[in-house]
């Protein structure tokens, strides 16, 4: 059997280097603008993130995909005919369908050629938490973690990482179904901005919510200072929806409150910002 190789769906936030250097690779994902339907890959191949956020701040309609069982199995099926094993990270199962369907499409594989595995890993997370992880399953292969050993880990791992949200358009949120109507209404007549954080099974929910933005960004500072590990140096991910500004103004509050924190700052997915539309911001951290 041959050395077992890394992947993460593009609904997930890593820093580019890890790809660029090759430790792990990306899987593209589809969303649909206007009737119209775009790929995500991270990369030049598809939508440039900033074009798409400018779309969001236009409203215009958009909705996300499913990777398909058929699509895992078309993307995956050459590497392990050529003997090779993958361990992938996928958006949170509480999300979407898509970590299912791998899962689905791992039996047909795992089946069909019995020396090379491929195993599906539910983040139960998505954006930069998922870059959290992605960072410890390449810490992991580097330290000579089999694909088993690897996996084991990660799924305890996964559930210390923790996240909280800063949403601006509470329309974004009423057209997911996270929201009714009229809360949206007079939440935006009020300037409330809803505080968004991941549960033990991976969806969302509302943790709190705060009327402008100075106060949010404080909420989110207060709650990741009670949760965070704040002894030991820790990764920090910061996913915006291309407002750098807003990003470089909560790193700053982070690396205050916590000088060990290593904070890296990415747009955020599309997959992702589809859902929390513009303006908004996703602090991920490890837990205590």
């Amino acid at each position: 059997m041959k050395d077992y190789l890394l992947f993460m769906d593009v609904s997930g936030d890593v820093a580019r280097n890890y790809v660029d250097e090759g430790k792990i690779s990306l899987i593209p994902m589809e969303f649909i603008i206007n009737g119209e339907v775009k790929q995500y890959t991270d990369d030049d191949n598809g939508m440039d993130p900033v074009e798409f956020y400018e779309f969001v701040k236009q409203k215009a309609p958009m909705s996300t995909t499913q990777i398909s069982p058929a699509k895992w199995t078309e993307f995956f099926e050459p590497y392990l005919a050529e003997g090779h094993s993958v361990l992938c990270l996928c958006l949170s199962s509480g999300l979407s369908n898509s970590y299912n369907s791998a899962a689905t499409a791992a039996t047909e594989l795992n089946d069909k050629y019995p020396d090379a595995k491929f195993v599906p890993v539910d983040s139960i997370r998505a954006t930069g938490i998922t870059g959290i992880i992605a960072e410890r399953m390449i810490e992991n292969k580097d330290k000579g973690l089999t694909i088993e050993e690897n996996f084991a880990d990660i799924e305890q791992f996964k559930h210390k990482t923790l996240a909280c949200a800063y949403v601006d358009d509470l329309d974004s949120l009423k057209r997911g179904g996270r929201i009714s109507r009229t809360v949206a209404f007079f939440g935006g007549l009020m300037d409330i901005k809803p505080l968004i954080q991941f549960n033990a099974d991976g969806t969302l929910s509302m943790w709190g919510k705060q009327r402008g933005y100075k106060k949010s960004i404080a909420n989110m500072i207060q709650y990741y200072l009670d949760k965070a590990d704040t002894d030991n140096v820790q990764t920090v991910y910061i996913t915006h929806a291309n407002d750098i500004t807003y990003a470089n103004e909560l790193a700053d509050k982070v690396r205050e409150a916590n000088p060990k924190a290593n904070v890296k700052i990415r747009l955020l997915s599309p997959i992702i910002g589809v859902h929390l539309g513009p303006s908004a911001m996703v602090l991920g951290f490890v837990g205590k």
